[in-house]
């Protein structure tokens, strides 16, 4: 008895809070910012502007918090445009039609995010250490 009381009071708060937690429908990246597509051409570009000038703004927080000088700050600046003309021109690639697919979506990503692979940190090499030497033992 007393096992089985233990258990539906354990259960009862777990199963309500599990309900409650999705009851508005929403998993992983379903946010209130989830993109459904095809998007809306104008849409699309309306939100990579907004996210370049927030990473533009941050970009310019590093540079006068790290109190980067002239010239070096010129070179980011100048590497931060070419990246975001590179993204722009695939964006003008896929929104002639009108609508941005999502396959479109994943093609303008790769010209974002370059050749890297996700591994700019070690060198583009899986576990490398890019060209740095090895550890002295």
């Amino acid at each position: 008895m007393k096992r089985s009381l233990f258990a539906l009071l354990f259960s009862l708060p777990l199963v309500t809070f599990a309900g409650l937690a999705s009851a508005d429908g929403r998993g992983p990246g379903d946010g209130k910012d989830a993109v459904q597509y095809p998007v809306p051409a104008a849409d699309f570009q309306a939100r990579h502007d907004a996210r370049v000038t927030k990473m533009r703004a941050k970009m310019e927080e590093r540079i006068a918090a790290k109190k980067i000088d002239a010239d070096k700050a010129k070179e980011m600046r100048a590497r931060f445009d070419a990246r975001v003309a590179k993204v722009q021109t695939a964006i003008n690639a896929a929104k002639a039609d009108g609508k941005v697919t999502k396959e479109e979506a994943q093609e303008i990503r790769k010209a974002a995010h370059g050749d890297h692979g996700g591994r700019a940190h070690k060198g583009g090499k899986p576990g490398g250490r890019g060209n740095r030497p090895a550890p002295k033992a």
